[in-house]
């Protein structure tokens, strides 16, 4: 039910179609929820009638939804794991997400989702940056972003998120049987003229975890509406006038083996 609810969202909102970011359209038309809901249903059930017959293996799904960071019981094993994380600086995923936060109720205000969110600044307000807890790729970015400087909220939010990415890794590392892959979808993204190579980061971390046959293909985004456009600060902009960006992703891949 999760994908039909998420493919009608925005939709059955005021959200503008064609924005990433919150913005309002105020000549949107308004919807019939409910119709929507059923058409997407029909669509959802006539797809899984065409692959009937075509799968033979009997499965148990089982959902959880909790901060990943702070579970406290036996990690699950299993054979793979696929994610997309957070690009820093980018965006306040919080705020990506609030039609959902809203609609299934778990916040009444989405900002105060701001702080648990990987990557944002509102994570990082009393995190204290300590360079020589991040891997070498990662002290490296943190510092070209210092540059003698007092570390803003912005860039304490970059080691907050490299922190938070190391550790995400390990549990990863930790979940795999033997044999066992991981794949990441994450991108890179630029701060005052510093290149923030989260692929890189993350390519290091799978180095440090013990992870072998590391892969990285870079593809370009081309079925998103992303606007081609940053501003000065790296951040996506509608503003013709700021430079152009060739928008690009990496899937990254690596095994892990029992040590």
């Amino acid at each position: 039910m999760s994908i039909l609810f998420y493919s009608i969202l925005k939709a059955s909102s005021r959200w503008l179609t064609k924005s990433i970011k919150p913005q309002i359209d105020p000549d949107k038309s308004e919807i019939d929820i409910f119709e929507a809901f059923a058409t997407q249903y029909r669509k959802l059930v006539r797809s899984v009638a065409q692959i009937q017959g075509h799968t033979t293996t009997e499965c148990t799904i089982k959902i959880d939804n909790c901060n990943f960071l702070k579970i406290d019981h036996q990690l699950p094993k299993v054979d793979l794991v696929i994610s997309s994380p957070p690009y820093v600086t980018s965006y306040e995923y919080a705020d990506l997400h609030q039609l959902s936060a809203l609609w299934l109720g778990y916040a009444d205000d989405y900002r105060d989702l701001r702080k648990g969110s990987i990557g944002s600044v509102y994570n990082s307000v009393d995190f204290k940056l300590d360079l020589n807890s991040l891997n070498v790729v990662g002290r490296e970015i943190v510092q070209s972003l210092l540059n003698d400087r007092k570390a803003t909220a912005k860039v304490r939010s970059v080691g907050r998120y490299y922190m938070d990415m190391q550790q995400s890794i390990h549990r990863c590392s930790c979940m795999l049987n033997n044999g066992g892959m991981a794949f990441f979808v994450v991108g890179d993204t630029e701060y005052k003229g510093v290149k923030v190579r989260n692929s890189d980061h993350l390519v290091q971390c799978l180095i440090n975890e013990g992870f072998v046959d590391i892969k990285a293909a870079k593809r370009r985004i081309s079925n998103k509406q992303l606007t081609p456009y940053r501003d000065n600060l790296g951040r996506f902009s509608s503003d013709k006038s700021q430079r152009t960006i060739y928008h690009e992703e990496y899937v990254i891949s690596g095994r892990m083996w029992q040590r």
